[in-house]
């Protein structure tokens, strides 16, 4: 099934660098109108945002229902949990038991060991990534080409690097 076709995709948020991002950028609520998406983050992912202000701004997500809270409960989601906490963090555990046993798609901007569980347990056409997020919002009229690289610009200055000039070269 491909974007285009699913009703509704289900996005787990998987680690808070994805999150904490969006609240650089002032582009949270776009996860609540996304097109084809719900977006979706673990109790897990949650805890590992200590910034006050960050945190605030995910709780409000929240509560508006911009993202939904989930969480790992099915004896199957759970087994997948503990077997990936020993090589990954709670949260990248948390969402990637939740991706695998329900089918959805991650969120997230991790690499190394994630990357590699990502690709042998669900595939890395499941996986989007900040970047990723911005050209979608693009190509679905959310955001300009300008709003983007502006906050391609504010996400530079706190140290996440793209490869690529602008987000023109990738719509």
């Amino acid at each position: 099934m491909t974007v285009e076709q699913a009703e509704t995709i289900r996005v787990v948020i998987t680690d808070a660098s994805v999150l904490i991002n969006l609240t650089h950028t002032g582009h949270i609520p776009l996860l609540g109108c996304t097109p084809g998406y719900r977006f979706l983050v673990s109790e897990e992912v949650v805890e590992e945002i200590t910034d006050p202000w960050q945190r605030d701004l995910v709780d409000r997500a929240i509560s508006d229902g911009t993202i939904e809270r989930t969480k790992v409960e099915a004896p199957a989601e759970l087994a997948v949990y503990a077997e990936l906490t020993l090589i990954l963090g709670s949260g990248e555990s948390a969402c990637l038991a939740l991706a695998s046993c329900r089918g959805w798609y991650l969120a997230c901007d991790e690499r190394r060991v994630f990357l590699r569980e990502v690709r042998a347990r669900i595939g890395e056409h499941r996986l989007l990534n900040t970047p990723g997020l911005y050209v979608h919002w693009i190509r679905s009229g959310l955001l300009t080409v300008a709003e983007a690289d502006e906050a391609k610009l504010k996400l530079e200055s706190q140290r996440f690097k793209m490869t690529f000039g602008s987000f023109g070269e990738l719509v």
